[in-house]
């Protein structure tokens, strides 16, 4: 089988010990397990528990009160002009209540708890995004390193057996020391550079494991999938995109604190009510305490009912100053999402563009791969022959890797780019 058939049909399957993850696992593993968003869950309920309807801001407040209070000393009797003996009990009982009838503050109370909310269920959409994308990376460069130690085993494969072959024939005295030490060098060579990917696919697949918060799988224990079949995005509509829509939330909440800030300008009207009794009553000596509470509130009990209106008049240009810097930050909020949407739009640009760049390239780099091969293949059998030296033979198999490497390279960036592409948009 050619390198270039080995690399469009990348293999989907794993051992019985191994864990196939796909892109879509990952990212579904990484929303579930990261503790980022379940700390944005806990910001977003506890968002939802503060809202408060506008309704129940202008609920009553009831109130229940009483006291029971001894007074001791002295007083001047004013029939007398003497002084007199003035030691009094007094009890005092109630319940009091009041209502806001108008109060442009609390009409908007709700409307900004609900900005509040809104804007903390947009934020974890965002960050959730931005993860996504993390992912992508990660999910790609693992899946780079992986592929890429399957090309090179093939490579160390081949050199073995040539290695095998030298060996027999320094054996039977057909060939010198001197060549099988040659090929040597290359097994070396590819061994090494086996081992780095290796170590260099365990890393990229640890730090992946890390990001989705995954402790249960070990690098070696994962296949990464290669989705070679994902089609292209056909629109470029990014109106959609999360980080848009939050700053449009945070421009509509300026709107409300804007319209709120009328607030401490306009009237405000409030009803009260009470109903109590007072009750006092000479004593001796704390001993003489009566507590008579069913005659004090038949006998002396009040009502009272108030209708409460404030004006504000003056406020020192405090109210003009904040609303003059609320329109300042209304403008720059309008400008950020003008930047926000073309930071987005630049980079699905830039997106769009490359994928339609690797689909140029591909063309030659299927080519040149596959003459690499062809020449890989003569060389080998004019080496095996004696025609040309190890140098040749390992200068063929270098152009084999570079060239696999190369259209790896382009199909995994190619899958990447879509992938961020869809996230984006979707």
């Amino acid at each position: 089988m050619s390198l270039v058939s080995l690399l469009c049909g990348m293999p989907t399957w794993a051992f019985s010990q191994t864990k196939v993850l796909t892109l879509n696992e990952c990212i579904q593993i990484g929303l579930e397990n990261k503790l980022d968003f379940k700390i944005e869950k806990l910001k977003v309920l506890r968002m939802e528990k503060a809202k408060r309807s506008t309704a129940s801001r202008f609920l009553p407040q009831i109130n229940a009160y009483g006291s029971h209070r001894y007074l001791f000393g002295s007083s001047i009797d004013p029939a007398s002009n003497t002084r007199v003996s003035s030691n009094i009990q007094s009890d005092n009982l109630g319940i009091e209540g009041s209502i806001s009838l108008f109060n442009f503050n609390e009409l908007w109370e709700s409307k900004l708890s609900n900005d509040d909310f809104l804007i903390a269920q947009q934020n974890k959409a965002v960050i959730e995004r931005e993860f996504i994308l993390q992912v992508i990376q990660k999910y790609y460069d693992a899946l780079a390193a992986q592929e890429w130690q399957k090309v090179i085993e093939g490579q160390l494969v081949n050199s073995k057996q040539q290695l095998e072959r030298i060996q027999k024939e320094v054996e039977d005295g057909a060939k010198p020391e001197s060549d099988e030490q040659d090929i040597q060098v290359v097994v070396i060579q590819e061994k090494k550079l086996l081992l780095q990917t290796q170590q260099e696919e365990a890393n990229q697949k640890l730090s992946l494991m890390q990001l989705i918060n995954n402790q249960d799988l070990l690098p070696d224990n994962i296949t990464l999938v290669f989705n070679k079949a994902i089609a292209v995005p056909n629109t470029l509509e990014i109106q959609n995109h999360p980080a848009i829509q939050l700053e449009k939330l945070r421009l509509g909440k300026l709107e409300h604190e804007y319209t709120q800030l009328f607030g401490p300008m306009l009237p405000r009207v409030s009803l009260s009510y009470d109903y109590g009794t007072f009750y006092s009553n000479k004593i001796k000596d704390i001993f003489d305490t009566s507590l008579q509470f069913g005659s004090q509130l038949r006998n002396n009990k009040n009502q009272f009912l108030g209708l409460n209106l404030s004006i504000p008049i003056f406020s020192r240009g405090d109210r003009l100053q904040a609303r003059r810097l609320k329109k300042m930050e209304f403008l720059e909020q309008e400008q950020l999402i003008s930047k926000t949407t073309l930071d987005l739009n630049n980079k699905l640009q830039l997106e769009r563009q490359k994928i339609k760049q690797f689909d140029e390239l591909q063309p030659s780099l299927i080519e040149h791969m596959n003459f690499a091969e062809k020449s890989l293949e003569t060389t080998q059998t004019k080496f095996e022959f004696g025609r040309v030296d190890i140098s040749a033979y390992n200068a063929a198999k270098n152009q084999v890797l570079n060239a696999s490497y190369d259209y790896l390279k382009n199909q995994l960036f190619k899958a990447m780019s879509i992938h961020i592409m869809k996230t984006m948009i979707e």
